[in-house]
């Protein structure tokens, strides 16, 4: 089992501006062969901070939602926004850590 965990920043105001396409992409997501978990959320006290929490089955599922439709339409989607940080790991079952 994969964890994909972090945060993504942006100027405060803007997760409203995504939210619509945040949950089309995560009802889609969580149709997705071997996804276990696929949250968003925006963090309470830090405005325009979006936390991401994932669970895959493996890397091949992980890999393979980066090539799904609903991935184009969101990171289209994330274009209206302006991102100022994103911080995002991949953890796997035995503790190993990669940047996305």
């Amino acid at each position: 089992m994969l964890i994909v965990a972090g945060t993504v920043k942006m100027a405060p105001g803007d997760v409203a501006k995504i939210e619509a396409a945040a949950l089309e992409m995560m009802a889609a997501t969580r149709a997705e062969d071997g996804c276990i978990e696929y949250e968003f959320s925006e963090v309470i006290g830090q405005p325009g901070t979006m936390r991401i929490f994932e669970k895959w089955e493996s890397w091949d599922h992980l890999r393979a939602h980066f090539a799904v439709d609903h991935m184009t339409n969101w990171r289209e989607a994330m274009k209206v926004v302006e991102v100022l940080e994103r911080n995002i790991s991949v953890y796997d079952q035995i503790g190993d850590i990669q940047q996305l």
